[in-house]
């Protein structure tokens, strides 16, 4: 089976039959929860990032705000993934071959493993160097950004 195969395929499921055929304002309501799911996200990202930096809730310790923001970070993240999916096996053809949609994945995957691997271990380990701070934080709001970015582009490829 192909790629096309296995999309049509999907396509044809009884979910994505019951998503596409279903009243508009479903699909709203999943890219609503979808949005309010990143937003979550992010959101949590900044927070965990401005503490890292200094510049934002001084007075607790990082491993603290990042433990509180973990938690934020994994419904935002759910919200998202869940309605995503519903999103996409919709009509998985028209976002497979999209490119801003392939971008999106690609910086989604990659995020994921960096976050996962490298920034959260730095916003609970010990001690801290400022220049892994800030490659982190960097890093890890670029990459999480880009994401929404190329998210945002979908409709007009």
């Amino acid at each position: 089976m192909d790629l096309q195969q296995a999309l049509s395929a999907l396509e044809g499921s009884a979910i994505a039959r019951a998503v596409s055929k279903s009243d508009h304002m479903v699909g709203a309501s999943l890219q609503i929860v979808h949005i309010i799911g990143f937003v979550l996200l992010l959101s949590s990202l900044v927070l965990v990032s401005l503490r890292l930096l200094g510049k934002a809730l001084t007075e607790v310790p990082v491993e603290r705000v990042a433990r509180e923001a973990h938690r934020l970070s994994w419904i935002g993240l759910a919200l998202a993934l869940v309605s995503g999916v519903l999103i996409f096996i919709a009509t998985p053809r028209l976002y497979a071959g999209n490119l801003a949609f392939q971008t999106k994945i690609s910086l989604f995957i990659v995020a994921s493993i960096f976050q996962l691997a490298w920034f959260r271990r730095v916003a609970t380990s010990g001690p801290r160097h400022p220049a892994v701070v800030r490659f982190s934080v960097a890093a890890t709001l670029v990459l999480w950004f880009g994401v929404g970015l190329a998210g945002r582009v979908i409709g007009f490829i």
